[in-house]
């Protein structure tokens, strides 16, 4: 054994035993911060120790033959670059800096010289790691930007730049595919922008990465996707100051470049001895390891040099490659780059990194357009630049790259706030607005989120352009948060209200023709994201996003409807399928304490002076209206019921279009039961042996019309049975069915022909209709005629009833008093107080006589007297000069009034006893000319 080789061994001996001893300090300094033991160690202490391991590290480099840098490169190359090192800790080493990166925090004083001396410490072990502590070191560094002061961040961005990223992220497997760190771009990238307020560093970082690295672009997008508020605003701003623009017309792109200031600060030569030492920006790279420990003891490998140093040691190693370093971009060009550029259309379309293309532009990033991208960048040369282009249409992405786009759509969309957002409590202090703008509570102005808004719709109106293969969950989630984005910026003007804003043209020189697009193409999915329960995929953003009552959820959406009629993008079909959804889910979701919060949305829509639509009134009420033309009476009594809430709320609807509906409808009973009555005759007399038809389902034909029958009309209840399932709902109580419910045509027709005359009843008081004015108005000639057609059509008083012997209160009994009530309150409505020839006052002697024989039958005969008083035709009541009648009305009887609330009726009420035993007891004549 040679005395040499003992000192070596020697040597690193006592180089392992004061490792170690500076690992069990490091380990030390870690206890006594995170269990606060005193006395506490300062960032100087534990900086000195660092600087042991890197100085180490340098040396045991030194001795290394083989670059490592250049090893490094080759994951396949990984054993041969480790088995050149001595035995030492790489890896607690490692471990032990991450430690101390976690309670770096607890640090009292001397943060910035233990941050220095980490991240150099960081940048030398870098070639002494194994394959997995490489991939995870990107992510560590940029770690650090969030625990170190901000006087630091300069120098992390450096390190990153220059030490870490161009030996981490270029490293390729056998396959050719991308490695762990390079996955981890995005994260590095959200790291930086959150935690450094400097653009010029997140220029900085982005340029490396563009240099380095394919497809930069699908990292931005997924920081826009998936980062934080604050780094989602400076990734839009990146995305649309570097990549070219993809559609000139869209938006002005030099207002844009005006808002991201490029300050970046020159990387200085690292040379020890350089003569012009912090003033002279690096320009040459040398990778040789002994190099540069030789010129740069204290700094790690590579050695980036300025020109004049580059050519002096140039001359002292004539054989060292000297590699070109890429000057920052100063200004980012719209137009192509190449000064022999002779296309007609010199709109920039690419952007190329590479040193030989560079070479052509001061060493700085080159722009081309479209023809001289093509003569640069094709089979025959240019294959290995890095070269990037502007965003294709998302449905060309791959479906990870198009999933990342559809996010940030939403993402940007969901940032915008409305004008008079107010932010909370606790982001209220002294420096609460910004240049006269209101603050969020990420710190960001409202002027500024909603200019994040418009980045949105950049994209999706430029690069999300509808196509019939688009996937409808991905279009209805982006057209549920554009409808989001259309009610928070809803009449965004000026400060003088006079000019719309950027937003408003916006929405109208681009917005509404992108949803005229998809109206066009997709016209089910427009449809679905705009009905009270839009499938799963489309309940994003806004009310979907918070947890709010069934009431909350139906206002804010009835709110974003509102928002888009100015717009025209609701069109009467649009609206004729959509209006009886929300009036179905307002039946039904809608407590009775809670109708009046509706109140004012609902006349927002539907007041005929206040609504913004640009229908009349007629197109306005027609989704109402068709339900009245040949319907069964399910679907007239749902209709019904809506009206029935707008009334409630005191929202006015013309008469005329009620007396129309309210006439369609009963004449459809009318003849619908004709016609059930003769195909019954006619079943009989065949002797057929089948059932007949459903009840409920009424015939359409009239009586001119029986030999041919018509269609059966396609309208059908609406159905709003998701309800129940609607997600972030908060009430306790489910939601009350309010529909009685009755089996047969007659049924359902009388119950109808009550609503309607409720309704009625009820808008002529709205609408301060004059009351006793007689007969010569139109008002009265309509409610008599509609009075006179529902007594042949619901057969009030004419059917074939029978009451059930074991049942005390008879439901079509009790609908029937109610119908005559109300009848007999509209003819006192509309009869004069002083009638020129009154109806004549009934005989005492005949009303005692009546009296005397009030006496229920045998029990044996009831059931037959039963049948045939009930089908027996009540005389009509004469009311003087009016000439119509108001149905039978009983003698000596108090009339109760109608159960409602404010002449609405809610509910079907219980009549009282004496009424009930009126109708039970045949017998007796009740009724008097």
């Amino acid at each position: 054994m040679t005395g040499s080789f003992k000192v070596q061994l020697i040597n690193m001996g006592t180089r392992a035993a004061a490792f170690q001893a500076k690992l069990r300090a490091l380990h030390e300094y870690h206890v006594r911060l995170l269990h606060n033991v005193l006395p506490a160690p300062s960032g100087v202490d534990i900086a000195n120790n660092i600087k042991y391991f890197s100085q180490t590290l340098l040396t045991v480099l030194k001795d290394v033959r083989t670059s490592p840098h250049e090893l490094i490169r080759d994951p396949l190359e990984d054993p041969t670059r480790m088995s050149a090192y001595p035995n030492l800790e790489y890896g607690n080493l490692y471990n032990a800096l991450t430690m101390l990166i976690d309670v770096a925090p607890c640090i009292q004083y001397g943060q910035i010289v233990f941050g220095k001396a980490l991240l150099q410490c960081l940048s030398c072990i870098l070639p002494f790691l194994d394959k997995d502590l490489i991939d995870n070191l990107p992510y560590l560094v940029s770690s650090t930007i969030s625990v170190l002061p901000p006087a630091l961040h300069q120098d992390i961005v450096n390190a990153l730049c220059y030490y870490i990223l161009p030996f981490t992220i270029t490293r390729r497997s056998a396959d050719e595919q991308e490695c762990q760190a390079c996955q981890s771009v995005s994260s590095v990238i959200m790291m930086v922008l959150q935690y450094s307020n400097n653009p010029a560093h997140h220029c900085q970082l982005l340029e490396c990465l563009m240099t380095l690295k394919h497809n930069v672009v699908k990292d931005i997008l997924c920081v826009v996707a998936y980062g934080t508020a604050v780094s989602r605003t400076s990734a839009a701003k990146l995305l649309f100051y570097y990549w070219p623009a993809f559609n000139a017309n869209l938006f002005d792109r030099k207002v844009l470049l005006s808002k991201l200031t490029n300050d970046l600060v020159p990387f200085t030569c690292q040379r020890e001895h350089c003569p012009n030492s912090g003033n002279a920006e690096a320009a040459k790279v040398c990778y040789d390891h002994s190099v540069s420990i030789a010129y740069a003891p204290d700094c790690p490998p590579p050695l980036y040099l300025c020109i004049e140093c580059a050519n002096e040691i140039h001359r002292e190693h004539g054989s060292l490659e000297f590699g070109d370093i890429l000057h920052p971009m100063q200004q980012v060009s719209m137009v192509c780059e190449n000064k022999n550029c002779r296309s007609n259309e010199k709109s920039a379309f690419s952007i190329c990194f590479s040193t030989e293309c560079a070479s052509f532009n001061g060493n700085h990033p080159i722009r081309y357009c479209s023809q001289c991208h093509s003569n640069r960048h094709n089979s025959r040369r240019g294959g290995d630049h890095v070269v990037h282009r502007s965003l294709q249409p998302a449905w060309q992405m791959d479906p990870e790259m198009q999933m990342h786009m559809v996010e940030s759509v939403v993402s940007l969309l969901r940032e915008a706030k409305p004008l008079n957002f107010e932010p909370g409590k606790e982001s209220s202090s002294s420096d609460s607005k910004k240049n006269g703008s209101p603050l969020t509570a990420d710190n960001i102005s409202l002027e500024e989120r909603q200019r994040l808004g418009r980045y949105g719709i950049w994209l999706l109106v430029g690069r999300c352009t509808p196509t019939a293969d688009t996937p409808v969950e991905v279009l209805g989630r982006i057209l549920s948060m554009l409808f989001h984005w259309f009610h928070v910026t809803a009449y965004s003007y000026d400060a003088a209200g006079q000019v719309e804003s950027t937003i408003e043209k916006l929405k109208v020189d681009h917005v509404c023709d992108w949803l005229k697009d998809i109206c066009r193409i997709h016209y089910n999915v427009f449809i679905s994201c705009l009905l009270p329960h839009p499938p799963e995929y489309a309940r994003v953003g806004g009310h979907w996003e918070t947890l709010a009552s069934r009431t909350s959820h139906l206002k804010e959406g009835l709110q974003r409807l509102i928002c888009l009629v100015p717009y025209e993008v609701i069109t009467s079909e649009i609206w004729d399928y959509v209006m009886p959804h929300w009036m179905e889910a307002i039946t039904n979701d809608v407590a009775e304490k809670e109708l009046n919060e509706l109140k004012i949305v609902l006349s927002k829509i539907l007041d005929p002076e206040m609504s913004p639509l640009g229908f009349d009134a007629k197109t306005m009420y027609n989704f109402v209206a068709i339900r009245f033309e040949k319907t069964t009476a399910k679907v007239q009594q749902q209709a019904l019921h809506w009206l029935q809430i707008l009334t409630k709320l005191e929202i006015l609807i013309p008469l005329v279009q009620l007396f129309a509906m309210f006439g369609d409808g009963v004449r459809i009973m009318k003849y619908g039961i004709q016609h059930e009555l003769m195909r019954e005759k006619d079943a009989q007399s065949q002797s057929l042996a089948k059932a007949p038809k459903t009840p409920c389902k009424e015939s359409k034909e009239t009586k001119a019309d029986m030999a041919n029958p018509p269609r059966r009309s396609s309208i059908s209840p609406v159905v709003e049975d998701d309800s129940g399932n609607t997600s972030a709902i908060s009430d306790d109580e489910a939601p009350t069915n309010r529909h009685t419910e009755f089996s047969t045509d007659a049924e359902h027709n009388l119950t109808c022909c009550i609503l309607m005359l409720d309704i009625l009843l009820k808008q002529m008081e709205l609408q301060d209709v004059e009351q006793h004015m007689g007969i010569h108005t139109s008002v009265c000639e309509n409610v008599s005629r509609l009075i006179k057609c529902m007594v042949t059509a619901a057969r009030v008083g004419l059917s074939s009833h029978v009451c059930a012997l074991k049942v005390a209160e008879c439901a079509y009994c009790e609908a029937s008093i109610m119908w005559h009530q109300l009848a007999t309150k509209l003819v006192q409505f509309m009869a004069p107080l002083n009638p020129v020839r009154p109806p004549d006052v009934p005989i005492e002697d005949i009303i005692e006589e009546e009296k005397s024989s009030r006496k229920s039958p045998p029990e044996s005969d009831k059931e037959k007297t039963r049948d045939v008083s009930l089908s027996m035709a009540p005389l009509p009541i004469p009311l003087g000069p009016l000439g119509g009648f108001a149905g039978p009305v009983p003698v000596a009887v108090p009339q109760p009034e109608p159960h409602s609330v404010g002449g609405v009726l809610v509910h079907m009420p219980h009549v009282c006893s004496v009424c009930i035993s009126i109708i039970s007891n045949p017998t007796r004549t009740h009724y008097v000319l």
